[in-house]
């Protein structure tokens, strides 16, 4: 564990912020105050960081786009920064801020390049057919857990490299607005993982919506839209309309949000052209990348993976269904959602082994899927009695803290070996309190 001194300055500027600790794979910082003055300090504290975003970045658009990243920069700028100044300049100063504070530490960064980063996700939808398969997460609450509080879990699905950057957990104290902690990688303005608690009781993730059969529309992108919910949103209605307000149709998600106030849970689909909107202070809502809502599944994906027990999806669905509905409802608390959330039981093949098909999800690990570095690359796990004091339990390389060693795996499987400068070992981690 190591720590930065409180409120250092340099050149007569005070950084406004720390990095609080460093454990278990994580590293937990804290910034504050105005938003140029908070970005500055992110950029500060975490321009180490950035210097591995600087260079992912390129290889992650044309390994998962196959366009030249210089189009991938135009397009950004066309499409995204514009709206990033005009219509959201909190954030836009914000993250001039992360710029001017990186380049203090000697890391040249542009505004434009952070904006590309952030619009990532934004951007997938562009150019990928059908969106991405990206986590499995569930929360419940009242009747359904052994307390009758809100209990949350998620991990994330990502390449590797992605994953791997997702290590920095981000206290935000604005000058205005709400407290919060947000799962994130350096230079995100937003958590791009999706996980996040509020000092109001507001708690939430999401996963994605698969084989979506629409581009975006592209509005505000919804970087911009969590971040506004994060800190300005009060309640659960507040969260729709923040959510729903010139929505882009970019990265198509289940969001799952609670409050841990009065113990209600909902989840908010957003497609394009569609939404659905589910709430209850009893029960289970669960997330595996199929939407919800047979009107969007039908309508606006060619999702035909949910009753498919031979696909990850389907698998996945059918068995997070069983552990929270039937073996453990009535019981969730913090130790069964660890239990689940690193849950390795595969519907095809009948037996518990790591696979992409698992609620932790092993890519690297299933010939089905080419042994391909993706897979389940953190945990997260919550109660309502963690999330009043902004803390919850985390384990940073996958949900079961699986070890990997990235020379052996690539020894075996030289098809992926491109990847072998850019990824770091996973270590065994176990759970620690973030």
């Amino acid at each position: 564990m190591s720590s930065i001194k409180r409120n250092k300055t340099v050149k007569n500027k005070t950084i406004q912020g720390n990095i609080d600790f460093e454990k278990g794979g994580w590293k937990h910082i804290t910034i504050y105050g105005e938003p140029f003055d908070r970005g500055y300090a992110h950029g500060y504290l975490l321009a180490e960081d950035l210097k591995r975003v600087i260079s992912a970045l390129p290889f992650m658009v044309d390994e998962h786009f196959q366009i030249p990243f210089k189009k991938y920069m135009e397009d950004c700028y066309k499409l995204i920064y514009n709206i990033v100044k005009q219509k959201c300049p909190e954030i836009y100063s914000e993250l001039r801020g992360i710029v001017s504070g990186a380049r203090m530490k000697g890391v040249n960064i542009s505004l434009r390049f952070l904006i590309a980063w952030n619009s990532f996700l934004s951007m997938y939808s562009m150019y990928k057919d059908g969106g991405s398969e990206r986590c499995s997460a569930f929360i419940a609450t009242g009747e359904a857990t052994e307390k009758g509080d809100v209990v949350m879990a998620h991990n994330t699905h990502s390449d590797f490299l992605t994953g791997q950057l997702l290590n920095v957990i981000m206290t935000i104290k604005p000058a205005n607005g709400n407290v919060f902690k947000m799962q994130t990688s350096a230079g995100f303005v937003a958590s791009s993982s999706d996980w996040f608690l509020c000092e109001n009781g507001l708690v939430g993730c999401e996963t994605t919506i698969a084989h979506i059969n629409f581009k975006p529309k592209f509005g505000l992108p919804y970087f911009c839209r969590i971040r506004k919910l994060m800190q300005y949103a009060n309640n659960l209605d507040e969260c729709i309309d923040i959510m729903s307000k010139d929505s882009a149709g970019d990265y198509s998600c289940s969001w799952l949000y609670g409050n841990i106030n009065d113990g209600e849970i909902m989840v908010h689909e957003l497609g394009r052209d569609i939404q659905n909107v589910k709430r209850t202070k009893n029960g289970v809502i669960y997330g595996m990348n199929s939407a919800l809502s047979f009107e969007i599944r039908n309508l606006e994906t060619t999702d035909t993976d949910r009753s498919n027990l031979n696909t990850s999806i389907g698998s996945r669905s059918h068995r997070l269904d069983y552990l929270l509905n039937r073996k453990h409802y009535g019981k969730i608390n913090l130790s069964i959602a660890k239990e689940i959330i690193a849950d390795h039981y595969d519907t095809k093949e009948n037996k518990t082994h790591k696979s992409a098909r698992g609620i932790c999800k092993h890519s690297e690990s299933d010939d089905a899927n080419d042994y391909s570095p993706y897979g389940a690359t953190d945990g997260k796990v919550m109660n309502s009695s963690l999330a009043k004091t902004l803390n919850f339990h985390g384990r940073f390389g996958s949900s079961c803290g699986r070890s990997l060693s990235i020379g052996s795996y690539l020894n075996k499987h030289p098809n992926h070996k491109k990847w072998f400068s850019l990824l770091d070992d996973f270590k065994s981690f176990g759970w620690v309190k973030l």
